[in-house]
């Protein structure tokens, strides 16, 4: 089902405890699919609105953190997802296009702005002073380090160089803390600060961790040695690393009702969460679907990406009957007469499924065809069989076989740039015997040529952006990665590692992309 410009939704928001709209401005097709422009509007109900409340409608503005009266006006598929309810049309309210795209807004962005107003408006102010003159006035000098007024970010130098983390309390508006490295105090620190919205830290030697009483909506946390976990109201994002100890116990505000919580291999033998409304797997190897049930029976969204993975047991993801979002990315090893049917998720508005067996995806599409006339957002892309699966098993990009913007040529020629920079730079580590200077030297024409190699593929037709241009930096990583383990190997443990760095200066240096 599409929407027509003037048409207003409403959603219910739980953080929220209401329901919260939005109106479609404008459709447009672009390439393939059929796009909305959706506007957030400014109202919150207990119950759906009635013509009343949507004639009084108007849009709503932003301004926490950063935005200046902003309006939340996206581009989104334009198929409407089947939690959103119409609940009127009116003339669009905005007639200004927009250059923002994401998903059907549900509600979030109220949310934070709700949290922003709840800071006192004294120290609001000074954000907003600072965010909009960028006062350059040198307040703190560590050691070689100078920090202005202004800063934003600490990282794990300057927290360690500091007498004391009150020292930072001339930092008005910081709003990230990165850290490697234990820190006395710096959870304390954390849950002192209104403005710090995003922490990533690792290595911190705590058994106990308590952000309540912070304002972090993003937090980045090695769990190796954590046995009591408190997480502060609010936060959206747990990315969990490190090893969870049988002993971990998580707490959560509504037990994880809204929260996503990220891992690089599945973990359950732990405690917490048991309402969790969010999973993410990344990279996911072996992975049973029956112990995701077992362990987060409330999932409403689970997102899956193998490097590739395998998925088992995957008739167990019906026992999840709340969920409404599933992708699944180079995953394989499942069964398509085990996948199943749209009867038996009900609830599911969207189905992503790319690069997964051929049989698969011609079976969900068939099985899933008229669910998705119905409103499921559906899409089924690179179907593998068998015989691309043992060719590409060792291939970063794998993924661009079969892109809609790469052509197979340029796929192909991708792989054999990544085989033979791998080859050369692990016959490199392994004469190696001289300085981590000297490898970076032997190093530089391999990283030169496999740079230069992707240069003339973009220069002949330009298709390198954002997601390619990462895809060929990780591939670059990862040999980088088989490097190091070559020097341990041929030099034993205490191997000096490679100068990454160095290494991404030359390809910054070479790089037209």
């Amino acid at each position: 089902m599409k929407p027509t410009p003037g048409d207003i939704f409403a959603v219910y928001t739980p953080r929220l405890n209401g329901y919260t709209a939005v109106q479609v401005t404008a459709l447009k097709v672009d390439g393939k699919s059929e796009q909305a422009a959706v506007l957030t509007l400014d109202w919150v109900g207990p119950t759906l609105p009635d013509a009343a409340a949507v004639a009084s409608m108007v849009p709503a503005t932003f301004n926490f953190f950063f935005w200046k009266e902003h309006l939340e006006h996206l581009w989104v598929s334009a198929e409407i997802p089947r939690d959103f309810t119409l609940v009127g049309n009116r003339p669009p309210l905005v007639d200004k296009d927009t250059k923002s795209y994401g998903g059907w807004p549900s509600g979030d962005s109220i949310y934070r702005q709700r949290e922003w107003e709840e800071i006192p408006k004294d120290k609001r102010d000074v954000f907003k002073a600072l965010a909009d003159t960028r006062d350059n006035q040198v307040v703190l000098k560590l050691g070689e380090k100078e920090l202005s007024r202004s800063t934003q970010r600490l990282y794990t130098e300057v927290l360690q160089a500091a007498p004391t983390l009150s020292a930072f309390d001339v930092l008005p508006i910081l709003t990230f803390v990165g850290c490697e490295a234990p820190v006395p105090g710096l959870f304390e620190f954390l849950r002192s600060r209104p403005f710090v919205y995003e922490a990533d830290i690792t290595n911190h030697g705590e058994r106990v961790v308590d952000l309540r009483g912070s304002r972090l909506s993003r937090l980045r946390l090695d769990l190796t040695g954590v046995h009591e976990l408190y997480l502060n109201q609010g936060l959206s994002e747990l990315n969990a690393s490190g090893t969870f100890s049988p002993e971990l116990k998580i707490h959560a505000e509504a037990d994880g009702k809204w929260l996503t919580l990220s891992l690089k291999q599945l973990a359950t033998d732990w405690s917490g969460l048991s309402d969790l409304d969010s999973l993410h797997v990344n990279p996911a190897k072996d992975l049973d679907v029956s112990a995701i049930v077992r362990r987060f029976p409330k999932l409403t969204e689970l997102r899956v990406w193998g490097a590739p993975g395998y998925l088992r047991n995957t008739a167990e993801l019906a026992a999840l009957p709340s969920l409404q979002v599933l992708t699944l990315n180079e995953m394989f090893g499942i069964a398509a007469d085990e996948f199943p049917g749209p009867e038996r998720l009900p609830n599911l508005g969207r189905l992503w499924m790319t690069s997964i067996p051929a049989d698969l995806a011609a079976s969900v599409k068939k099985a899933y065809k008229n669910a998705a006339r119905d409103g499921l957002d559906l899409s089924v892309r690179q179907p593998r069989k068998a015989e691309w699966l043992a060719e590409n098993l060792d291939n970063p990009f794998r993924v661009w076989d079969g892109a809609e913007n790469i052509t197979p040529a340029q796929a192909k020629k991708a792989a054999t740039l990544y085989r033979q920079a791998r080859s050369a730079a692990l016959a490199a580590a392994s004469e190696h015997k001289g300085s981590p200077a000297a490898l970076v030297s032997t190093l530089t024409p391999i990283v030169t040529t496999y740079i230069q190699g992707f240069n003339k593929l973009d220069a002949k037709d330009t298709f390198i952006h954002t997601e390619e241009r990462e895809h060929i930096y990780v591939a670059l990583m990862g040999i980088c990665d088989a490097v190091d383990e070559r020097l341990k190997s041929v030099g034993g443990a205490s191997a000096e590692p490679l100068d990454r760095d160095a290494v991404v200066s030359v390809m910054d240096s070479i790089r037209d992309f």
